[in-house]
């Protein structure tokens, strides 16, 4: 395409509604700013992936997220599958431009890009500003061979559990519904599975409540559990931590919304790493930006995909 043309994939659903009340906002300021564009709402779960899948294969430069996580987190897979079929994904070069109105549930993505949350208008005026950033992507592979990308944020066992629960919930959303989530799983989140994990030539087994896998800082609505990722680094932060009796998770959580949970250090630790590899006999849960990935992984191989996205971002974090 000679002229740039936005291709917007709106999730209406998302941000319980949010998604569908700000379409008209979007095509006020896009339309007068003059700019031109192609919006399509979904309909369902998946959509977004196939959309933004097709609009890689037509040949448009910029794929706008107009939801939460999940919403990017289907468009950028659906992006990497079109970048696969036509031969661009093994150059190891950015697959394309993300843009992202985020009115989803978390937004936590979009937080540490430092794009406005829950403000079509102003997101759109940022969008426009078009200042991009190239960042890394996070890529897991389960036993079964089934490869996934993930933009932000792997949690797995009590994070994964939690993040079933909160689809349970109704009307909350944001970091209440997520708080409500962990509050409903800790009493029955009594044994810790058993986890093997190896990276950096290393290996440990022992029982840990939650393995998360971060590449960028925030994650569930607003739980800070590694401050310090960097998106664009090259590495991934692993985050391990170890619970022996629910009130210790209770005494945790607190921390790991403040982001000083790293400071426990008799309960939690953190390493940078580019690859990790997660095995649990029993299997556990395991979220992916906020998307349920697996309910009984046993096996997960994690690296990171240095510099394969470009994204337009707002204030830096």
């Amino acid at each position: 395409m000679s002229q740039r043309v936005y291709r917007i994939i709106v999730n209406p659903a998302s941000g319980r509604g949010a998604g569908a009340r700000a379409k008209s906002i979007i095509e006020r300021v896009l339309g007068k700013a003059g700019v031109a564009y192609e919006l399509t709402q979904t309909s369902g779960p998946g959509e977004a992936r196939q959309l933004a899948h097709e609009a890689m294969l037509r040949g448009y430069e910029v794929i706008v997220a107009v939801g939460g996580d999940g919403t990017a987190h289907e468009i950028v897979n659906g992006m990497v599958q079109a970048a696969q079929l036509r031969g661009q994904w093994a150059s190891g070069e950015p697959i394309g431009t993300l843009g992202i109105v985020p009115l989803g549930t978390g937004n936590d993505y979009a937080w540490r890009l430092g794009l406005p949350e829950h403000n079509p208008e102003l997101a759109c005026h940022t969008l426009l500003a078009d200042q991009r950033r190239i960042v890394d992507l996070g890529q897991v592979v389960d036993e079964e061979g089934r490869v996934e990308i993930f933009n932000n944020h792997l949690g797995g066992a009590f994070e994964g559990a939690t993040n079933i629960e909160s689809r349970k919930i109704q009307r909350l959303h944001g970091l209440l519904l997520y708080l409500v989530a962990v509050l409903r799983v800790i009493p029955r989140y009594t044994k810790a599975p058993l986890i093997t994990v190896r990276y950096n030539n290393g290996e440990q087994t022992r029982p840990l409540l939650l393995a998360s896998v971060a590449n960028g800082g925030r994650s569930g609505g607003g739980f800070k559990m590694s401050p310090g990722a960097l998106l664009d680094d090259g590495q991934l932060d692993l985050v391990l931590a170890d619970s022996p009796h629910p009130l210790v998770t209770l005494y945790l959580l607190p921390h790991f919304l403040a982001g000083t949970h790293l400071s426990q250090k008799r309960f939690v630790s953190l390493d940078r790493t580019s690859h990790v590899v997660i095995e649990a006999a029993a299997g556990i849960p395991i979220h992916l930006d906020g998307e349920s990935f697996r309910a009984d992984a046993r096996r997960l191989d994690i690296a990171v995909l240095p510099k394969r996205l470009t994204v337009i971002a707002g204030s830096a974090r």
